[in-house]
């Protein structure tokens, strides 16, 4: 099985998890990628300016931007009808991480959130 399809079946077993205990999986240039019921964190051990710029395209492929605040670190979008949030906050010099939140109809859909994660992550690479 390949490490994409892995990370994506542990995903996809994270979003059904009880509570609000978070999936954490560590990969290689990935840093991590965590899971709770109502939102998605990616650490990437990428620049700043790398992570931005993947999240900004991946996020206008997938749906379309309402506001984007680049020295905040913030990106508002909607997605398939699916109200999303992605925040950057730089970690370390090296590592960014990407918190997604996604809302449909006001109740978490960490379905959108866990696509554009994974889609971020392997663009980042």
């Amino acid at each position: 099985m390949s490490r994409f399809r892995f990370c994506l079946t542990l995903c996809t077993i994270g979003a059904f998890l009880p509570g609000c205990a978070p999936l954490l999986i560590t990969t290689g240039a990935l840093g991590g990628y965590a899971i709770s019921r109502d939102s998605v964190t990616v650490d990437l051990d990428r620049s700043w300016d790398r992570v931005w710029e993947v999240s900004l395209r991946e996020t206008k492929r997938q749906g379309h931007i309402k506001r984007e605040d680049r020295e905040n670190g913030r990106i508002d979008a909607q997605i398939q009808k699916t109200d999303v949030i992605l925040t950057l906050q730089q970690l370390t010099p090296k590592t960014v991480r990407v918190v997604i939140h996604a809302r449909k109809y006001l109740l978490p859909h960490v379905e959108t959130a866990q696509r554009l994660g994974v889609a971020i992550a392997n663009q980042a690479g």
